[in-house]
């Protein structure tokens, strides 16, 4: 399958010649999420910051409470006492997260990866219907709030240029993008938030 017919099956826009092989050759789970992994990250690059905060409040709406406790804790941890978000509600914490990642073009997908990063242990969050508590070094909300970001509509004309861009072309094997006198290191790497040297800013 080529990028141009593998990204527009995933953004719902497949060609024919594209949804037959879809029907033959269905991609696994790891694949798909390679697939939405690099589509958020083209879509922080590129997306207004009013969309990025939309979409963004869509994906924290979807999280458990659980989960959006440890981002609260952590983005009080990280940001300034005027960037900090009140509380755990999903506007407040797309704003912080957003506000913050355009001063740090790499500090959402950071943030998403590793929520519990830099937060005192002695911390927890609130204790579970099973009874055990949360500790803020669990799992990484990545990939979910990729998934629900990339898939919301308010997405949709921000992604449109996904199949030529260099977070596609990555994820094709024979595709390999240097930066110059990079020898031996690709010139980005996926998850990193966008392509190394870039200034990351919305294009």
């Amino acid at each position: 399958m080529s990028i141009r017919d593998r990204a527009a099956r995933l953004t719902g826009k497949a060609t024919t010649q594209g949804s037959s092989r879809k029907s033959a050759n269905p991609p696994d789970a790891s694949g798909e999420e390679a697939w939405e992994l690099a589509r958020y990250n083209f879509l922080l690059r590129v997306a207004r910051p009013e969309v990025v905060e939309q979409v963004h409040r869509e994906a924290f709406a979807a999280l458990v409470l659980e989960q959006r406790e440890r981002l609260f804790l952590r983005l009080r941890h990280d940001l300034s006492e005027a960037q900090r978000p009140e509380s755990t509600d999903p506007a407040e914490l797309a704003r912080a997260a957003v506000a913050a990642n355009q001063g740090d073009h790499g500090y959402l997908v950071r943030l998403l990866r590793r929520p519990g990063q830099g937060v005192s242990e002695g911390h927890t969050v609130r204790e579970q219907a099973d009874g055990t508590g949360g500790l803020l070094f669990a799992g990484s909300v990545l990939g979910p709030v990729a998934a629900t970001a990339v898939r919301s509509t308010n997405a949709s004309d921000s992604l449109v240029g996904f199949g030529n861009s260099p977070e596609a072309a990555q994820l094709e094997a024979s595709v390999f993008v240097r930066s110059p006198g990079a020898v031996g290191h690709s010139a980005w790497e996926a998850g990193a938030g966008g392509v190394a040297g870039d200034s990351g800013g919305a294009g």
